[in-house]
């Protein structure tokens, strides 16, 4: 059993080394002091008095023992794990003789290789370190109230987990045996965080133990939960919707701790578990700006739940960790706790990781980890209290690494002796953390008498939630609520209405202005300079705006009516292919100038960004800025289409289908650069067909325009719906700065709005009608002029794919009762669209259509060039024909 330093020990110098100022220091006066400069000063001077105090050789092994000594601590309840040799903790490697070394080793393992592993070798700020490592050496444990009220939560938690298992047999539950200590360490650490000014918490969590932290942490009734459980919806009947196994559900809710009512937010989650985290992180991010910074990110505490197989083995996590530093994923530190059930299903740890403890990839950001042996509720306290304070000191990451056991297997399921015998053996021997830690208490004389209250107490609940989930049914959807109060589920119907989205042309010009207005003393790039100059030109003359030039007016026009933007992808700001020119740099100072930013009412609304060469996690924490912010136009481009393959999970098993499953909209819009102009296998599509799979009902929304004012009104549609959904985009490369591909202003203005068919009233009694979307319909209008066939063949552009403007393309189509019907598309057949839209194409039409397009292939596109050439030459001679 751990005790704080000084108190109880054969070695009294460390503690003795202290000052007595600091021996009375509270709690909250360290974490005060862990956050002020001057503070630090006095707080560390006492080290520095103790460092004194040993000779140069004793203070080298004290080191040691800081940087090494968790690789010796004794974090496995079942005594499997072998300790180490550390030859660093060798007293003789210093030039000590070790029998008069004995004491001070003796106080050195006590702290640093007990129940907790203090790993923080490798963060190397100073100041942090010593923090740290008075943490370590002085840090105060629980007294008898505080151990009292740990043995009623680990009560609760196991009797939870014993008479749920006993009541409900045949159910999924993913237990939380062999680590109850979870969830009194997550209750210790929003005791402690409540007076540092948490008011909301933001949890990404996974399968293992959901039921009991839902219940015994975030305050969700149980007839509601236990209703769930056996298998009632989770939402209405009559909505339509899928919903999800109970284990997957997320929650909102209030409960009082230490005072304050405090808000939970338990995010809902796919079995890939590591999406979660991100996506909780990206709500947290939202609900901080809301409230403002700083105040924001005191505030909302991001608590994200790991285990110890997938934090190790899914690569997410370092995406995570690498974003969690950089300005716009910041969070003011998150709180990760990883459950260690030394497994994952059926994997022992050897097969699972190369890393020597499953959080190592922590190490990147130079995160502390603070391993902490789960049987010991003492030390799960005190690594519970650091992980709080060091949040609201250092506003950065730590991880608790709670070693811990699973009782049941992977699920109630699982058999896991089948493979892990000698484990199960000694999990079978071992009795449950209550009522170790009880024996533990009542042999220092503490009473323990509540324990079987707590026990009666949480079973007479459970008993009462399943009385009440026998009548128990939701007749009200947990859906607009909060900031997304005032909207609602947008259907089918709606996403074909489009609403007028112009804007006065002053108000345009106006935007114009500011967008190439240039601060005084700037020195430009000369190609930038002439860049503005040319998008003024357009402006003000009201012809031939191109593709950037009508993006750039949605946004700033948003902006300027008080909506934010948040926009980011790799290269973003200048744009992947130098169209955009969001921020200009100054040749002699390098001094930044956003574009955007005259624009907007509120400088706090444009976050415009750049983001690492990372597409899954980042479209993860934009996907849950835009579940917490319905205010927020919430952008995500990927460099090239193909990209939104690397975040397939997220786009598959939470954006296409969140309302389906959660009852949780979303606003995100994904740009997907797309188009086959020599960029080769892995540069030209952005996987229409793979978009077109996932479209049912009014879950998505998925577009291929093809002019710059038709892009700029499906952005601004996308704030001005009363409802919100996804949006995808396949933009354009080729078209950015095509001759062809240009808007007058007139079409901005007043009285327009977005197009999901544009016809071709140019054309009255054609021979042939070639329906086509995106990019190809500027190869087919150069070929139609140069064979003359303008009056023979009429080219009508399907804008918005999903949902399908069946009305639309029946009126463009009407017109032309006789005429052939061709759909054309540049893309392989199976990767095209097609196949999709074929019954939906001749559903408005009455009649069929003949394809036009490239054959089937493996790749999206050939390498190289000619071959490509000569493809593009068939495809639109095909589509044509002769007239």
């Amino acid at each position: 059993m751990c005790h704080p330093a000084g108190e109880d020990t054969d070695f009294p110098g460390i503690a003795a080394g202290m000052n007595e100022q600091l021996r009375r220091t509270s709690a909250r006066e360290e974490f005060a002091g862990a956050g002020d400069p001057g503070a630090l000063e006095a707080l560390f001077g006492a080290r520095r008095d103790f460092a004194s105090a040993l000779s140069p050789a004793e203070a080298a092994l004290a080191q040691a023992y800081r940087d090494r000594g968790f690789l010796r601590s004794r974090l496995d309840p079942l005594g499997l794990s072998p300790l180490p040799t550390v030859p660093e903790l060798d007293p003789a490697r210093y030039g000590l003789d070790p029998a008069k070394a004995r004491a001070l080793v003796k106080e050195l393992e006590r702290i640093y290789c007990g129940s907790i592993g203090w790993e923080f070798g490798h963060v190397h700020d100073a100041a942090k370190r010593s923090w740290l490592e008075l943490q370590a050496e002085q840090g105060a444990l629980p007294g008898t109230a505080e151990r009292q009220w740990m043995l009623a939560l680990l009560t609760r938690a196991r009797t939870f987990e014993r008479v749920l298992a006993q009541r409900l047999p045949t159910a999924r539950l993913f237990g939380l045996g062999g680590a109850e200590s979870f969830i009194a360490s997550i209750e210790m650490l929003l005791a402690e965080s409540v007076p540092l000014g948490l008011e909301e918490v933001v949890i990404g969590g996974m399968h293992r133990g959901r039921f009991n932290l839902l219940a015994n942490v975030c305050g969700k009734p149980l007839g509601a939960l236990l209703a769930e459980i056996q298998g009632k919806p989770a939402v209405p009947e009559g909505l339509g919707v899928s919903s999800d196994v109970p284990y997957h559900l997320g929650y909102s809710g209030e409960r009082e701790i230490a005072g304050r009512s405090i808000r939970f937010s338990v995010s809902p989650h796919p079995s890939h578990l590591q999406l979660v985290p991100i996506i909780s992180q990206g709500r947290a991010r939202a609900k901080q700006r809301a409230r403002g910074v700083p105040d924001g990110q005191r505030a909302v505490l991001p608590l994200l739940l790991h285990t110890d197989a997938s934090f190790a083995g899914q690569g997410l996590v370092a995406e995570m960790f690498q974003l969690s530093r950089l300005a716009p994923y910041d969070l003011g530190g998150t709180i990760h706790i990883v459950i260690n059930n030394q497994i994952g299903f059926t994997t022992l740890p050897e097969e699972g990781r190369s890393a020597r403890h499953p959080t190592d990839i922590a190490k990147l950001v130079e995160a502390p980890v603070l391993h902490v042996n789960g049987d010991d509720p003492d030390a799960v306290y005190q690594v519970a209290v650091v992980a709080a304070r060091w949040r609201a000191a250092f506003a950065s990451d730590i991880v608790i690494d709670l070693v811990g056991y699973r009782r049941p297997g992977h699920n109630e399921f699982d058999e896991p002796r089948f493979t892990q015998p000698l484990m199960y053996r000694a999990i079978d021997a071992r009795p449950p953390v209550n009522e170790i830690y009880a024996a533990r208490l009542a042999a220092e004389g503490i009473d323990t008498s509540l324990m079987a209250a707590e026990a009666e107490m949480m079973s007479e609940k459970i008993s009462a939630g399943l009385t009440a989930a026998k009548s128990y049914a939701v007749n009200r959807a947990d859906w607009f609520e909060g900031a997304w109060s005032g909207f609602r589920a947008g259907s089918t119907a709606e996403m074909l209405d489009s609403p007028e989205t112009g804007v006065p042309l002053d108000e345009l010009r106006r935007l114009g202005r500011l967008l190439t207005e240039v601060p005084a003393g700037f020195s430009l790039d000369p190609k930038v300079a002439r860049f503005l100059e040319e998008r003024r030109h357009t402006i003000e003359t009201g012809e031939g705006l191109n593709w950037a030039t009508g993006e750039a007016l949605a946004l700033a026009s948003l902006l300027a009516e008080g909506m934010p933007v948040r926009f980011s992808g790799q290269d973003a700001v200048r744009g992947a292919f130098t169209q955009r020119h969001w921020e200009l740099h100054d040749q002699t100072t390098g001094a930044r100038h956003l574009v955007l930013a005259p624009a907007a009412k509120d400088l706090s609304h444009i976050e415009i960004h750049n983001t690492p060469l990372i597409e899954h996690a980042v479209l993860c924490f934009e996907y849950g800025v835009s579940l917490a912010d319905p205010g927020r136009l919430v952008v995500w481009e990927a460099q090239f289409g193909e990209f939104l393959n690397i975040a397939q999970p997220v786009f598959d098993q939470c954006i296409a289908c969140s309302e389906d499953r959660w009852l949780r909209s979303t606003g995100l819009v994904i740009l997907l650069p797309h188009g086959l102009d020599g960029g080769g296998p892995d540069h030209s599509t952005g996987r229409p067909e793979r978009l077109l799979a996932a479209c049912a009902g009014a879950n998505l929304i998925v577009a291929n325009v093809s002019t710059p004012a038709n892009f700029f009104h499906l952005l601004r549609r996308q704030m001005h719906w009363p409802f919100r959904k996804p949006l995808v985009v396949l933009t354009p490369k080729a078209l950015l700065r095509h001759k062809a591909c240009v808007s007058a202003l007139a079409d901005f203005g007043r009285g327009t709005a977005f197009r999901t068919v544009i016809p071709d009233d140019m054309v009255k009694r054609p021979k042939r009608v070639v329906l086509c979307t995106g990019k190809v319909y500027y190869e087919l209008l150069q070929a139609r002029g140069e064979r003359g066939l303008d009056r023979k063949v009429a080219l009508v552009r399907l804008e918005q794919l999903w949902p399908f403007p069946t009305d639309a393309v029946a009126a463009a189509l009407k017109p032309y009762r006789t005429a052939e019907l061709v759909w054309c598309e540049e893309e392989p057949e199976n990767m095209g669209y097609f196949r999709h839209l074929v019954p939906h194409l001749e559903q408005a039409a009455g009649r069929p259509f003949r394809r036009a397009g490239r054959p089937a292939s493996a790749t999206p596109a050939v390498g190289v060039k000619a071959w490509l050439e000569a493809q593009a030459r068939a495809l639109v001679a095909e589509a044509l024909g002769s007239g």
